[in-house]
């Protein structure tokens, strides 16, 4: 029987290599019009190929096109430039990337090598090592000058009406960054929305596997644009980036459609489209976000190494529920809203318990717990380390060696049990805290090093831009974060992260008037108080001498304080008797945070609020309790 299925697939795969024959130039011809063109579906298409050789569709076009240029190199006397294009490949130099990854060597070689193995062959002569180290560079050089004429030259072998696009491609083969923009949902229902967002979301994971790719920006900084009146080259200039992937779905039953677009983001062309069809399955969603993955690079003239290709295929999960929770729960999360925060736990844990090996899933929730239990006030501290800390240990069991899990537990060991010790040894390169870590132990320099390399490969992170102004500020380079911070409210003035940072420095900086209105804008459009918003709310109140607000405010924290809630309301307390000057209370209130254990007396030895302390012996006990590092300029 075995045999018998064996010869099937081989009649198959002949077909289908009959169906590329006919279709061999066409440079457009891709997975869809194979599978259309044979009669299946997509992923029937993907699973005989895979159990054939291993392969996805999209690799097996390839080499089935590499193939075929090989057998033209050994038997016609063909540039390179005119093979790629008659095998299907729109430029030179990405064919010939492709056919080095795959032979390993250059098409150029391909001919010598092929002549040198015949006259070995047939005579039994034997190659001088030497000549042929000295032949080989003679040859690359050649192939590298023929290159050069071919890149310079594409336009000759264009069609009318691809050359103006390609040849803006071809221009900027070199820089290979894109943004994804989050995915318009015209199903019609709104309750659909977390599924654009998941698959954009994916898309982008997906692509940040591929090494060749310089820079892809996260999730966290498109999702801004997703409901952007903001033309693509207006974007593309914002984000850094040459190439945006955007596009839509719709969800009807069980079939899902998405239409996907790359564009060019100088010239605001469109260079390839395509639609994607297929169940709402695991099977089918992950083939999908596999296949516009690896047609993307492919129009980026991206080469895709095969440990990325291991990468790119691999899937969370193989549980469509489990799946379907875990992309509502992201959907909530990402909000960074109390509510949203407080939706996403049990969605997380239901996917979980579908599917108790769904790794990605623990990481998510476990981060969920992490910072919603440090700064917003949702869980008391200590159920939010203690949840934390068992994912992550459960996700340590599933995968050890991801650098993220191992991440995310030094985070947790550092915010909640101010574990100093091992912060130390790791956070030049293993915590995603290290640049606060750096600022908190009075290393600014450092820090804005660490945010310095980070920004080269995120150059338009919120995150690592406002790292940088907090950096800026403690290096005394008060009016360049300034500045930087007025040329970030363009951007994410509507984003509820930024405005809680954005608000605080501007009061640090000296700019209460700016820090006033960034606050009012994020209490007339958020709905959540987390303790350093009643912070700034009672600092600006007794600035404008409103007195009410200003003891209800403080009453408000007491009350959370005495509860046990998070986000360390004793410490904000003190911060705003810090800030007033009333150094008795601030001292009191100290104690009290130290006391509680609260996750922001980390900031103890920086925070600008408490300058008029660093000298009082009291300030100095709770300092060294908590159990900061000692080098000498620290204080003693």
């Amino acid at each position: 029987m075995l045999q018998v299925s064996q010869n099937i697939d081989q009649k198959f795969i002949d077909r289908l290599q009959q169906i590329l024959e006919k279709n061999l130039e066409n440079e457009h011809f891709g997975v869809s019009d194979l599978a259309m063109a044979a009669n299946v579906s997509r992923s029937n298409l993907h699973r005989k190929v895979h159990a054939y050789n291993g392969n996805s569709t999209s690799q097996f076009i390839r080499e089935y096109r590499l193939k075929k240029a090989m057998e033209l190199l050994k038997k016609h006397d063909l540039t390179v430039a005119e093979i790629a294009y008659r095998v299907g490949f729109s430029s030179p130099t990405y064919f010939s990337s492709c056919f080095k990854d795959y032979y390993g060597y250059p098409p150029g070689e391909a001919k010598t090598i092929y002549q040198h193995t015949s006259a070995k062959n047939t005579s039994g002569a034997r190659i001088n090592n030497k000549y042929r180290a000295l032949n080989s560079r003679w040859i690359i050089g050649l192939i590298t000058a023929l290159i050069l004429i071919a890149v310079l030259s594409t336009s000759y072998y264009i069609r009318t009406d691809q050359s103006e696009d390609l040849m803006q491609t071809e221009y900027r083969a070199g820089e290979k960054t894109i943004a994804v923009l989050p995915l318009k949902n015209w199903s019609g229902d709104p309750n659909l929305e977390y599924i654009g967002d998941g698959m954009t979301d994916a898309v982008i994971n997906r692509l940040t596997k591929i090494s060749s790719i310089s820079n892809v920006i996260p999730f966290t900084s498109v999702i801004q644009y997703k409901n952007s009146e903001k033309s693509v080259d207006k974007i593309a200039d914002e984000l850094g980036v040459n190439y945006i992937l955007q596009g839509n779905f719709q969800l009807s039953g069980d079939q899902i459609k998405i239409k996907l677009q790359l564009i060019d983001g100088r010239s605001n062309a469109h260079f390839w489209s395509e639609e994607y069809q297929g169940s709402w399955n695991t099977d089918e969603v992950f083939l999908i976000q596999a296949e516009v993955v690896e047609n993307v690079a492919e129009r980026m003239h991206v080469e895709i190494a095969r440990e990325d290709m291991n990468a790119l295929n691999m899937n969370p999960t193989q549980n469509r529920q489990a799946y379907s929770y875990y992309l509502q729960a992201n959907y909530q999360g990402f909000q960074y809203t109390k509510k949203g925060m407080e939706n996403a736990v049990p969605l997380y844990a239901e996917a979980i318990r579908l599917d108790p090996e769904f790794y990605d899933a623990y990481i998510n929730l476990a981060y969920l717990y992490l910072f919603g239990g440090a700064s917003w006030g949702i869980y008391s501290e200590q159920e939010a380390w203690a949840k934390a800390k068992g994912l992550l240990i459960k996700a340590m069991e599933i995968d050890s060696t991801d650098r993220k899990v191992k991440g995310a537990f030094n985070d947790g060991l550092y915010i909640y049990e101010w574990d100093f010790a091992n912060m130390e040894k790791s956070y030049k390169t293993a915590s995603n805290l290290s640049v606060i870590y750096a600022l908190q132990t009075g290393r600014p320099d450092q820090s804005l090093a660490i945010i310095e390399q980070g920004l080269k490969e995120q150059p338009f992170s919120m995150y690592y831009q406002v790292f940088r102004i907090q950096a800026y500020y403690f290096l005394d380079r008060k009016a360049e974060a300034l500045e930087m911070l007025r040329n970030l409210d363009k951007l994410y003035s509507d984003d509820i992260m930024y405005l809680r940072i954005a608000s605080r420095y501007y009061y640090y900086l000296g700019d209460v008037e700016r820090s006033k209105s960034l606050l009012d804008e994020l209490l007339n459009n958020f709905p959540d108080r987390p303790p350093v918003v009643l912070w700034l709310v009672a600092v600006h109140a007794n600035r404008e001498g409103n007195n009410q607000t200003t003891s209800q405010t403080l009453s408000e924290l007491e009350t959370r304080y005495k509860e046990g809630m998070s986000g360390s309301p004793g410490w904000f307390i003190a911060l705003y008797y810090g800030a007033t000057q009333q150094n008795e209370l601030a001292l009191e209130w100290l104690q009290k945070s130290f006391d509680m254990h609260e996750a922001e007396m980390i900031w103890l030895r920086e925070e600008p609020m408490l300058d008029q302390l660093r000298d009082d012996p009291r300030y100095l006990e709770i300092y060294h309790k908590v159990g900061f590092p000692m080098p000498a300029n620290l204080p003693q």
